[in-house]
Order: structure tokens, then C-alpha cells, then sequence
């Protein structure tokens, strides 16, 4: 309860607030260290954004303005190379990653 009264200190009108309920969980982090944005390679309309290791938050606003061209528009001016979940693709039959189409 120490993080709930420091942040009453901050935002006293949090002491009003009624918590439901919190999770805590381990952070998404993908073994090259870098996230997966875009589309599904198995479902079509689906689109990835996770992996992205507590930066999230700094960078949920950007990704969220790349899906929505990629859901609206069918693409996005910004470049995705090196962010598909098929760069994990090599990992599935050889044990190991194929990075280096994705990255150059």
C-alpha cells in the first residue's frame, strides 16, 4: 500500500477513489528485443502490437496512429521492416532466428 499512499500524496483526490481491483505481470519482451507491429501473417484483419517491453506507454500513441492507417488505409507511409511477427518464423523449423532479411 505504499505506492497507493504516494499517490494520494500526489493526487489527493485519489484517497476518494475506489481500486477494484490490479494486476501485476511480467513485461512482454521478445527475445530479439524488439517489438512485433503489423499484420497477422495467419489471420487476415489482424494486426500485432505487443513485445514492446515497458515501452509501451512511451510509444502506444505512435503504434496506435500506425495500425489505424494499416486497418483504414491498407498501409502506412511508416516503415514496419524488422517488426513482423514472421521474423520468428525461422525459429519454428530451424531452432534459431532468421534475422537478417528483416533487418537490413
Amino acid at each position: 500500500m505504499d505506492a497507493a499512499r504516494a499517490a494520494i500524496n500526489l493526487v489527493p483526490e485519489l484517497a476518494n477513489v475506489l481500486l477494484l481491483r490490479s494486476w501485476t505481470g511480467i513485461e512482454g519482451r521478445m527475445s530479439d528485443g524488439l517489438p512485433v507491429v503489423g499484420p497477422s501473417d495467419r489471420i487476415a484483419g489482424l494486426f500485432h502490437a505487443f513485445g514492446f517491453s515497458g515501452h509501451g506507454f512511451q510509444l502506444g500513441p505512435a503504434v496506435g496512429a500506425v495500425l489505424a492507417e494499416l486497418c483504414l488505409d491498407g498501409s502506412s507511409p511508416t516503415s514496419l521492416k524488422g517488426l513482423s511477427i514472421s521474423r520468428f518464423a525461422q525459429c519454428e523449423t530451424t531452432g534459431g532466428a532468421d534475422r537478417s532479411a528483416d533487418h537490413s
